[in-house]
């Protein structure tokens, strides 16, 4: 009989996770990402059972100076890679076969539900006209993004102070010279874009700003031919809304498990 023993280690296989992105690129969009642009702020374990890898946890160590941890994969197995979570504080972004073991082993934890939504790319037969009032950022306004991120109370859009506009695509929405909304692609893979912090400040919403910037990236990972992901937490009814009438299904769920941080989604 083989040897059905769980190894933990600390790396992973590249040949199966380029396999295994190929499959399913959004589960798997932040491990290329990271590896190819932040090797340095990631550590990676991977849970292996003979020579093959059946699932892993991608630790972020950027900012903010919490880790979060991206749990991959949900063979029952890989319920191992518990013992390699980082210490309390920390964020555990968890399938919900695994969210057990990971308030085992860091909880208590605040909980939000994560759907993870596709859209695929738009037809360069659409026609749309581009959207008013919506621009991607430069980094000569660096300063103006990180001000509006000063004006909210969202710790999600607080995460804008620290981005680069000169090198990280982000879309801005304004009302007359005012910033009152962003978007930003956090992942631009030639399989898949994964689009983060959108936002649109509470004294201009229900203007349609949100669906501007959201299609503004969707018009942009487009010219590369690739499909658009984010994830929006379950109980946020109007933003799934919006999202499902600009052609995003959902394809995965995950469980937010907040241990200690204060970080929400």
């Amino acid at each position: 009989m083989a040897d059905e023993r769980v190894e933990l280690r600390p790396t992973i296989d590249r040949s199966w996770l380029d396999a295994a992105a190929a499959r399913d690129p959004v589960a798997h969009a932040y491990a290329l990402w990271d590896l190819a642009r932040a090797p340095d702020r990631i550590r990676i374990v991977s849970a292996i059972v003979g020579d093959r890898t059946i699932g892993y946890l991608l630790v972020w160590l950027g900012h903010p100076p919490e880790p979060i941890v991206h749990w991959v994969g949900t063979d029952p197995r890989g319920s191992a890679l518990a013992d390699s979570l980082p210490p309390r504080p920390l964020v555990v972004i968890v399938p919900e076969p695994f969210r057990d073991a990971a308030l085992r082993a860091r909880g208590p934890g605040r909980e939000y539900s994560l759907i993870g939504l596709r859209a695929d790319p738009l037809s360069s037969e659409r026609g749309d006209p581009p959207e008013t009032g919506v621009r991607r950022l430069t980094r000569e306004e660096r300063s103006e993004l990180v001000r509006f991120a000063g004006r909210q109370q969202d710790p999600v859009v607080a995460e804008y102070s620290w981005i680069d506009p000169g090198t990280e695509p982000v879309w801005g929405a304004f009302l007359g010279t005012e910033l009152v909304g962003v978007v930003h692609a956090a992942v631009r893979l030639p399989g898949i874009w994964v689009l983060g912090g959108v936002y649109v400040d509470p004294i201009a919403r229900g203007q349609g700003l949100g669906r501007a910037l959201v299609r503004s990236a969707q018009r942009a990972a487009a010219s590369d031919g690739a499909p658009v992901a984010l994830f929006v937490r379950e109980d946020r009814l109007a933003a799934r809304t919006l999202y499902e009438s600009l052609g995003f299904h959902p394809v995965t769920a995950r469980r937010w498990i907040d241990c200690g941080t204060g970080l929400v989604p």
